[in-house]
């Protein structure tokens, strides 16, 4: 295993991005991905910081080999907070999403079953009897029905948002 691989494996068991640990090493995120892809190696100083980092010795490191199962917990828990926190905004956008759609969905459908309603012959005639006036319910539809578009309009960007963000997600994995 290269020392490219071995950093790729490391970051990922720690559940990290290349962004995340870019921000924690001070470089740039296409200085982790040329180290990923071996296009370039980092230098003593930077092995020495992803060494501390990951809590793992420099010889551990370039001979790719792990010393304990305690040092992964230790990243494990000061990573999996960060990771749990992420994933409960993401699904609480997904979440907040799709209920806004089915609400703005359910408006939009009971006020097109009132339209349909206030409009028919037997409501005509209902109201022929009832007022004397042989004519639909005077209504205006687009107030009552803008509601129903900003709860849906609402809904479809932050379903957009969550599938932008999975996307991004899936990138940097790569």
């Amino acid at each position: 295993m290269n020392t490219g691989e071995k950093i790729h494996q490391i970051r990922k068991m720690s559940g990290m991005t290349q962004e995340e640990l870019a921000e924690k090493m001070k470089v740039s995120r296409q200085t982790i991905s040329k180290w990923e892809n071996g296009a370039s190696l980092p230098d003593l100083e930077n092995a020495v910081i992803l060494c501390e980092l990951f809590q793992i010795s420099l010889d551990d490191f370039m001979k790719g080999e792990r010393k304990s199962v305690d040092r992964e917990e230790r990243i494990s828990l000061q990573d999996i907070v960060k990771i749990n926190r992420r994933s409960q905004r993401m699904t609480i956008m997904l979440v907040s999403g799709l209920f806004f759609l089915m609400i703005g969905g359910l408006v939009a459908i009971f006020i097109g079953a009132l339209f349909h309603t206030t409009t028919s012959m037997e409501y005509m005639l209902y109201r022929y009897i009832a007022v004397g006036e042989y004519d639909n319910m005077p209504l205006n539809y687009w107030k009552m029905v803008s509601p129903a578009i900003v709860l849906i309009v609402i809904g479809i960007v932050l379903c957009a948002n969550f599938v932008h963000e999975k996307w991004k997600e899936k990138k940097n994995e790569q």
